[in-house]
């Protein structure tokens, strides 16, 4: 038996949604390899974070207060967690958000804990009590499956949407550990300020509905069409590749290998014929639905639904259809 640990990762007093899919992961490795799951939280201020953590089925939430990580900075960050592992008990995974803040230290954590390493996790299928992890390789024209054996540790690094946190268990009364951590140097490099980047109005990896848009729309122009029926189902934009490459919405509007990967309740492909660069990223959706004049789309070999039609003449009905059903009170607020 061995542990798992779960970096919990926060910001202006809140965690990240993803790290209630990072401790459902954890959950599954413990039900099905006999391991025991840890929260780790680094910084300072952070008892309200850890009462946030308590409901979840796990067996202690630790807390590593320190100055020095007021800032998620690589070099702290690293010394704090083999301070934890010395002493306490050396973790058999460690799972972290494979997110642009955890770029460069997801890699240091393998080279801290001499681990094999995976990150751009997109997916994780098991196979009896082993996890297969499926990332893109080679600039996302293969995927991987990639199993790790051995007793660890295993430093995994799972994209937003790679598990699902509708499967987290939250019947738990975890105990609270807390450590201050000796930090003899923050490295050579120093975190003075962070700036928020202007974001829209939904998160696209947290999103329940995302309506997404391909080149099949034809020109910027046309993004309005699909935006409308965005406003009326209360979704995100999303898009493929090529209508962020044309300049028609921002990077952070793209989904797939090289962009978002997202989990929506809904997703509906508009316009997107379905290139495995963008399917990886979408696989995770519980239901989609694709629009498409051509019946030989790939996209239609996962939808759940497919509408083969002129998205021009199936948009603008869908949305007049939604504002109807939500004007008779049948789609909630």
């Amino acid at each position: 038996m061995g542990i798992v640990w779960t970096i919990a990762d926060h910001r202006g007093g809140r965690l990240n949604p993803q790290t209630v899919e990072l401790i459902a992961a954890a959950q599954e490795l413990a039900e099905r390899q006999g391991h025991r799951v840890w929260a780790v939280l680094a910084g300072t201020d952070l008892a309200p974070l850890a009462e946030a953590l308590r409901t979840y089925r796990i067996e202690k939430v630790v807390l590593l207060n320190h100055p020095e990580l007021a800032y998620l900075s690589a070099f702290p960050l690293l010394q704090a967690l083999r301070f934890l592992a010395e002493r306490t008990e050396p973790p058999a995974w460690i799972l972290y958000p494979h997110t642009y803040r955890y770029y460069d230290i997801g890699a240091r954590l393998g080279v801290a804990f001499r681990a094999e390493t995976v990150s751009d996790v997109q997916r994780v299928v098991w196979e009896g009590s082993e996890p297969i992890l499926i990332k893109p390789t080679f600039t996302s024209k293969f995927i991987a499956r990639i199993r790790l054996t051995g007793p660890g540790p295993h430093v995994v690094g799972l994209q937003p949407g790679a598990v699902s946190a509708d499967s987290v268990r939250v019947d738990g009364s975890p105990e609270v550990l807390h450590l201050t951590p000796e930090i003899r140097q923050a490295g050579r490099r120093r975190l003075l300020r962070t700036v928020e980047a202007t974001r829209g109005k939904v998160d696209l990896a947290h999103a329940p509905i995302i309506v997404a848009v391909g080149r099949g729309i034809g020109s910027k122009e046309n993004l309005a069409l699909v935006q409308e029926l965005a406003d009326a189902l209360g979704a995100a934009l999303g898009a493929s590749r090529p209508v962020v490459d044309a300049g028609w919405l921002p990077f952070e509007h793209q989904i797939g290998s090289s962009g978002q990967t997202v989990a929506p309740k809904l997703y509906i492909a508009v316009g997107i014929s379905g290139a495995m660069q963008h399917v990886v990223g979408i696989r995770g959706s519980k239901v989609i639905v694709a629009i498409n004049k051509d019946p030989e789309a790939p996209i239609f070999k996962i939808a759940h639904y497919g509408i083969i039609e002129d998205l021009f003449k199936v948009v603008p009905a869908l949305t007049r259809k939604v504002r109807e059903w939500r004007e008779k009170g049948l789609l909630g607020a």
